[in-house]
């Protein structure tokens, strides 16, 4: 799948006390990182999943980017549980050092 000239984007969304942030494609959810909130001032990011046609794209590292990124803003501490996330962040310099 081609991401040229499409509407890609990364949002927030709370419903039914599931935290998410969804990635969408032209309107098709096709991806989430799913976080808790297990205690006040921490994040947890529990699981991250794209569609299997987009793996290898980068947007699974762009939907951590934007969980880690409303953590700091939150001033949340991150615990990654899900290995992927965990991996995404240590390999980042910026990221891994928003991780308390």
């Amino acid at each position: 799948m081609s991401l040229v000239k499409q509407n890609v984007t990364i949002e927030r969304e709370e419903l039914n006390g599931v935290h998410e942030f969804v990635l969408r494609i032209d309107g098709e959810r096709l991806g989430f990182l799913e976080y808790t909130r297990p205690e006040v001032g921490v994040m947890r990011i529990e699981y991250v999943e794209v569609s299997p046609e987009l793996r290898g794209s980068g947007l699974g590292k762009q939907l951590v980017e934007k969980a880690v990124a409303f953590a700091k803003e939150a001033s949340l501490r991150v615990i990654p549980i899900c290995s992927y996330a965990r991996a995404v962040i240590q390999r980042d310099p910026a990221m891994s050092a928003e991780i308390k």
